[in-house]
């Protein structure tokens, strides 16, 4: 069993894993009460995130199979073994890291949510694009877009208490 074969059946215990804890987690929130405050209820949210993560790891597990396949024609292998990315832990640590002072500034209220939201997105996509100079300007649109939008849905829609 080839390197490429054996990480993708990992993969795919990993996600079929991650599949079996979010339908575990969505059975469970099935008997939890309606809500007559909140508009949303308090299993909703739950549900949504489970049902979303859920139908990403049967993308993920389908992806992963037709990717084990063998390849029909051998220079195609070749190809893809061409174009393929490295891992880049260091990318992940330093995004982890971003995460957690996120979540830390956060929760101690050092900062509004408003402020600390987008710049958090801001950190992640700078991060990862290689602080290329021709995506910061996306980088820093997307991030203020995405970041005020959500904290007035968490804010206005959801009723959460952000700093």
């Amino acid at each position: 069993m080839n390197d490429k074969r054996s990480s993708g059946w990992f993969e795919v215990a990993v996600y079929s894993a991650l599949l079996f804890i979010v339908v575990s987690i969505f059975w469970s929130t099935l008997s939890l009460p309606a809500s007559t405050r909140e508009p949303l209820g308090s299993a909703s949210i739950p549900q949504i995130v489970s049902v979303l993560i859920g139908l990403l790891c049967v993308i993920l597990i389908w992806r992963t199979l037709a990717e084990m396949r063998p390849a029909a024609d051998p220079t195609a292998e070749a190809e893809d073994e061409a174009v393929s990315h490295r891992r880049r832990t260091d990318k992940a640590a330093i995004c982890l890291g971003i995460a957690i002072a996120f979540a830390f500034a956060l929760q101690q209220r050092l900062l509004d949510a408003v402020i600390l939201t987008p710049a958090f997105l801001l950190a992640l996509m700078l991060v990862l694009n290689g602080f290329r100079p021709r995506t910061i300007l996306p980088s820093v649109a997307i991030a203020l877009i995405v970041g005020i939008t959500t904290v007035y849905a968490f804010k206005n829609f959801f009723y959460i208490d952000l700093p």
